[in-house]
């Protein structure tokens, strides 16, 4: 078995006075006009969750969802189901389906200007603790596709990894980067 429920989750800002009820209304019309790549489903408000999933939308590939995870507010993107390829081509993947939506964000009218991604500030994780326990061994063995995927995104900048300390959580990376780049300059770079 290969771990392949892994996710990204990118900083959004601006987003204090953007209730839940916009994304809701967002992913809706995503799902309605087919605005990605992939079969969405259906949205869940997990709004009165604390620190949680925030609006989820449901795809058959993976799952989106405005995120409040870590007391702080971004975009993320998990996978579901294995892609082809090895874990490098596992995390391309993903990366480009999450800034993908970023940029569909940034550019619909109802958050155009009011919302944008901090490309520098940005988390990876894993939704498997059987492949991936919460473990220094974890991150050992992820960090080359973590760093390969880094490089590609912010050619000649440094980053700073910082694995969750609590060993009860999922295991996730926090990654702070000293260059910030557009989410289409990016996709570009994928």
């Amino acid at each position: 078995m290969e771990l392949h429920r892994l996710g990204i989750k990118i900083a959004a800002e601006g987003t204090d006075a953007l209730p839940t009820d916009a994304f809701i209304r967002l992913f809706h019309r995503w799902i309605q006009q087919r605005a990605l790549d992939e079969l969405l489903i259906d949205v869940a408000d997990y709004g009165h969750v604390h620190h949680g999933p925030g609006v989820l939308l449901v795809a058959h590939e993976g799952n989106y969802s405005f995120d409040e995870g870590g007391g702080w507010r971004g975009l993320a993107y998990y996978a579901r189901r294995q892609s082809p390829g090895g874990l490098d081509a596992q995390l391309a993947l993903i990366c480009r389906r999450v800034l993908n939506a970023c940029r569909l964000i940034e550019e619909d009218p109802e958050f155009k200007g009011k919302l944008n991604f901090n490309t520098s500030n940005l988390e990876i994780f894993a939704n498997d603790r059987l492949l991936a326990p919460n473990t220094e061994a974890t991150l050992k063995n992820l960090r080359p596709a973590i760093d390969a995927l880094l490089a590609k995104l912010h050619p000649g900048a440094t980053f700073v990894l910082t694995r969750e300390p609590d060993p009860k959580e999922r295991f996730s990376v926090r990654v702070k980067v000293s260059g910030n780049g557009s989410v289409t300059d990016l996709l570009k770079r994928l």
